[in-house]
C-alpha cells in the first residue's frame, strides 16, 4: 500500500453512494474513482472556442478529465500505487467522454492571451513519485483576430512558440499540442509535430478538444466557480486562478506582445475580456 492513501477531500455535496464508489476503487474495486465526477455542460465564448486546442496523449499519459462535477463534487484524484503504469486508472475509453477544459481571456493593447486549462487525476512517474493532481496550461496569444503566438506549460514555466512553429488545424485556428511524459520526468505539454499526424495514439484516433469548454464566465453559479478555484490540488496550480492569472501569462507572454498588460482587462475589450458566452448560459461577473 506504499503510496496509496485514500482521499476524499472535496465531496461536498456528494452522495453516500458516491463516498462507497470511491472507497471502493480506492481499495483496489473495478469502480474507478472518478465515476461519480460528471462533466459540466459546455459554456464557452465564441472566441474561447475558436482557438481552442486539439491535443493527442501518448500512451504513457493519462486523460484529462472533469475536475469538479455540476453539483459541486470535486476529483479527488488518484494516488499511485506501487507497480502500477503511469497510465493506470486514467486512460480508458471512457474517460474522453468525461472530460472538461477550462478557460480564460485577457485582452488588451491590441492583443488577447486565451488560457485553456486541463485537469489530470495524477502525474506519476518512476518509484511511484509525482504527485497526485495535475493542471497543465495553454495559451493562445490573438492579435487582429489571428493567433500569432502558442505557450505550454511544463514543469511550472511556458514554452512559447510563434506562429510559424507550431502545427495547426486545417482551418488555422487550433494549434496542435501533446500531453506526454517527459523523459525522467513528469509529464507536461509539448508542440504537436507533423509526424504526429500519422501517430495518434488516443483512443478516438484523432486530434481531439479535450472536452466541453467551460469559459470564466461559464459556470452555473458562482458557488460553482469558487469551489473549484478554492478547492486544494496540492501542488498542482489552477493558472487562471485570480492570485495566480497574471504572474502564468507574465511567463507565457511573448516578447512581441510587450505592450500587453498581464494584470488587466482592456475596458474596450468587456466582450472579450473574460468575455460572454454565448446562448446565454453561465453567469455575468
Amino acid at each position: 500500500m506504499a503510496c496509496h492513501l485514500l482521499l476524499l477531500a472535496g465531496l461536498v455535496g456528494s452522495s453516500a453512494a458516491a463516498a462507497i464508489n470511491l472507497t471502493a476503487a480506492a481499495e483496489g474495486g473495478s469502480i474507478f474513482r472518478r465515476d461519480s465526477i460528471q462533466p459540466l455542460p459546455e459554456c464557452r465564448t465564441y472566441a474561447d472556442n475558436k482557438w481552442q486546442p486539439i491535443l493527442d496523449f501518448d500512451t504513457d499519459s493519462c486523460y484529462n478529465v472533469a475536475a469538479i462535477s455540476p453539483n459541486g463534487v470535486t476529483n479527488p484524484g488518484l494516488n499511485c500505487r506501487v507497480g502500477e503504469s503511469y497510465a493506470s486508472n486514467c486512460r480508458d475509453r471512457s474517460h474522453i467522454d468525461r472530460t472538461n477544459v477550462y478557460s480564460r481571456a485577457r485582452c488588451n493593447s491590441g492583443w488577447c492571451a486565451h488560457m485553456y486549462a486541463y485537469y489530470f487525476e495524477k502525474d506519476q512517474t518512476d518509484l511511484c513519485l509525482g504527485h497526485i493532481h495535475d493542471w497543465e496550461h495553454i495559451v493562445v496569444w490573438t492579435r487582429n483576430d489571428r493567433a500569432e503566438y502558442v505557450s505550454v506549460s511544463q514543469h511550472g514555466n511556458y514554452e512559447i512558440r510563434p506562429r510559424s512553429g507550431v502545427q495547426w488545424s486545417s482551418d488555422g485556428n487550433r494549434a496542435k499540442v501533446v500531453y506526454h511524459k517527459h523523459n525522467v520526468r513528469t509529464h507536461a505539454f509539448r508542440f504537436g509535430t507533423q509526424g504526429d499526424d500519422t501517430t495518434i495514439e488516443n483512443h478516438v484516433g484523432q486530434w481531439i478538444k479535450g472536452g466541453p469548454l467551460i469559459s470564466y464566465y461559464g459556470y452555473a453559479s458562482h458557488d460553482l466557480r469558487n469551489r473549484l478555484l478554492s478547492k486544494d490540488f496540492g501542488s498542482a496550480s489552477i493558472d487562471f486562478r485570480n492570485v495566480a492569472f497574471q504572474g502564468a501569462l507574465d511567463k507565457a507572454k511573448p516578447p512581441a506582445a510587450s505592450a500587453f498588460k498581464s494584470y488587466q482587462d482592456g475596458p474596450e475589450d468587456i466582450h472579450n475580456s473574460p468575455g460572454i458566452p454565448e446562448g446565454g448560459c453561465g453567469i455575468r461577473s
